[in-house]
């Protein structure tokens, strides 16, 4: 995906999108590690319809991806992590957002659940969780149903 500037109303726009438990089974890029679960493969559809300048991955491991990012497979989740495990892993991720250069002013979009998004969202003043209240399967039906096609995106 080009990191071209795009526009979403008067906002830049970034979508990060949580790692998920099902990942190939060698090394590859951050987006091919995921892309064996169908929840990611929907999450990122949806938000490559956003139009976004860039997407992020989260990873309970590797912490702020970039989509071309080389990573290893790995067996780690903040779903049952304990709140000092999340803070100590969000300071690690806030630390790759300021190396990353990522304007906080942006719209950020968090396809992730809460132990992802907890003390990160609040570095974004204009950020939303559009699937924060729903199930797995919600989550899928959301996205899948959300996506916006091509001739939609600039009607906003």
């Amino acid at each position: 995906m080009a990191e071209v500037s795009t526009v979403c109303g008067d906002a830049l726009m970034i979508v990060f999108i949580s790692c998920t438990k099902k990942k190939a089974s060698a090394p590859c890029t951050a987006k091919e590690m995921y892309s064996p679960s169908q929840w990611f493969k929907a999450a990122w559809a949806y938000a490559e319809s956003l139009n976004p300048d860039a997407i992020y991955i989260l990873s309970a491991k590797y912490g702020l991806l970039k989509p071309d990012d080389r990573i290893a497979p790995y067996e780690k989740t903040l779903v049952a992590e304990k709140d000092a495990e999340i803070r100590k892993w969000s300071i690690m991720v806030y630390s790759q957002i300021q190396q990353q250069h990522i304007d906080r002013t942006q719209k950020a979009v968090f396809l992730c659940g809460k132990n992802y998004r907890k003390y990160i969202k609040n570095l974004f003043p204009n950020q939303s969780a559009p699937c924060q209240h729903l199930g797995i399967g919600e989550q899928l039906k959301y996205f899948n149903q959300n996506v916006r096609k091509p001739h939609e995106k600039n009607h906003q």
